[in-house]
């Protein structure tokens, strides 16, 4: 016990702390533009992740899947994942080299923002060496390392931020330049310290090795697709049927909860590793069961504690960005359902049955596209937290289902309750003014930590009679 929780702790260090720096930044952004302009801003970082999207093709995940088969040749494995999604960054840093003008006036509705593509087309390779570089180091389960360049990353967003803004202008510029210069830095940082003896040019090309990642990694390709659909249609669809302004709103409240998502990466980056060796050395279900009920009531318990500080984003916000508070609640349902849902689905990946994704992503996907086309032209920025919320407890569901059906029949009715509680909380939140959300937050969590008192018990004692 005491060894999972020292690495546990190892690789929450980066993110709570990137957390609270991501903190910092999002008031000090608000705090010099206007919600127009966190509209234009939160547009730049929206290329970057359909970029991503498009990069990878499910060799970052084909790598995590193969690595401890490579355990002494890991940079023979690293040489042959990583040029392809280089590849592909060429591809698509060509077509903004060539129509700077074009991307300019689809992110930013203008076509004077060169500058902005010409960034965005130099963070690309760099994103490539810092996902692979952060994968390598996370499978290696080297938690401090890991935590280091996280922190750099946001530490260099946030100097960066203001330095600009003291020194160049108090505008959307300022904030997506200090973006792409942390990321370059962080990328190319990451590439001289994980992949200075990685062989990039002289390793022969495994075509086993390579064929094998590629069927593994392409099918989950339309999962990213339509999981790209799932977390960044919102943002399309405010940006086509909204202003810029709302836009804006929306993506202040988006930050804000990316602060409860801290829990969501602290345990996520050490949970994969961690579940792929139990599985490896046989583990009684009795483990993974106690870990899904843990995390589960942590996460439901995070959120009621947060509603009831709701207050506080107000504050945070500042004036202008005061009415995100109304956004946010089911906003949340991000980070909590997918959090819950990486211990209930690891089934499908034991299984290797990765093809699901595909349809759990377009169950999703598709019901987020749906909401946020009725919702958002009634409620704005509202609307659209409503319909992520919403899509991601179907994404919960569908991958909890899905897995508990092909390897074994882990218990739901906690789940059931948890869904129930969240979504009357959220509910209440958003549209109930006055005493009455409070209370029932207070009750919600009160009974969450009651409901799980004898379960954390009992994973304490199994966790530690393992070691």
């Amino acid at each position: 016990m005491k060894t999972f929780l020292k690495k546990l702790g190892s690789f929450s260090v980066g993110p709570i702390v990137s957390a609270f720096l991501g903190f910092i930044t999002v008031p000090l952004v608000t705090y010099f533009i206007s919600t127009e302009e966190y509209g234009r801003c939160s547009m730049f970082t929206l290329a970057q992740s359909a970029a991503a999207m498009l990069i990878y093709l499910g060799l970052d995940q084909a790598f995590v899947r193969e690595y401890h088969s490579f355990s002494d040749r890991i940079d023979r494995l690293m040489a042959n994942v990583i040029r392809i999604p280089l590849c592909m960054v060429l591809l698509i840093d060509i077509v903004l080299l060539c129509m700077p003008g074009r991307i300019s006036v689809i992110l930013f509705d203008t076509p004077d923002e060169h500058l902005a593509v010409y960034l965005l087309a130099l963070m690309l390779p760099c994103m490539v060496f810092e996902n692979f570089g952060l994968l390598k180091i996370r499978m290696e389960e080297r938690g401090l390392q890991y935590s280091c360049f996280v922190i750099l990353l946001k530490a260099l967003t946030l100097v960066f931020t203001v330095l600009l803004f003291l020194s160049y202008e108090k505008s959307f510029h300022s904030a997506i330049y200090a973006i792409a210069a942390a990321e370059i830095v962080t990328g190319l940082a990451l590439l001289l310290v994980t992949m200075r003896h990685v062989p990039l040019l002289t390793e022969p090309v495994d075509r086993a090795l390579v064929g094998r990642m590629l069927r593994f990694g392409l099918p989950l390709l339309p999962a990213s697709m339509l999981g790209w659909a799932l977390t960044s249609m919102d943002k399309v669809m405010l940006r086509a049927m909204c202003s810029y302004s709302e836009l804006g709103l929306y993506s202040a409240a988006y930050k804000i909860v990316n602060v409860l998502g801290v829990v969501q990466s602290c345990f996520t980056l050490y949970w994969v590793p961690l579940a792929f060796r139990w599985y490896g050395e046989k583990k009684d279900n009795r483990y993974f069961s106690a870990a899904n009920e843990i995390v589960a009531c942590i996460m439901c318990a995070m959120c009621f504690g947060v509603l009831l500080c709701k207050d506080l984003v107000a504050l945070i916000l500042g004036a202008n960005f005061a009415r995100a508070v109304y956004i946010f609640p089911f906003i949340m349902l991000y980070p909590i359902m997918y959090t819950m849902s990486e211990t209930t689905a690891v089934g499908i990946s034991f299984a290797r049955k990765t093809g699901y994704n595909i349809l759990i992503s377009a169950l999703s996907g598709g019901a987020n596209i749906i909401l946020n086309y009725l919702l958002i032209p009634v409620w704005g920025g509202v609307g659209a937290a409503v319909a992520t919320g919403i899509s991601y407890l179907v994404f919960f569901w569908g991958r909890t289902l899905i897995s508990r059906k092909i390897w074994y029949r882990f218990h739901i009715q906690k789940y059931l309750l948890y869904t129930v509680m969240i979504l009357i909380n959220c509910g209440l939140h958003t549209s109930v003014l006055g005493w009455i959300p409070y209370a029932v937050s207070a009750v919600s969590l009160l009974l969450t930590v009651l409901i799980n008192w004898n379960t954390a018990k009992n994973a304490y004692v199994l966790f530690k009679a393992s070691e």
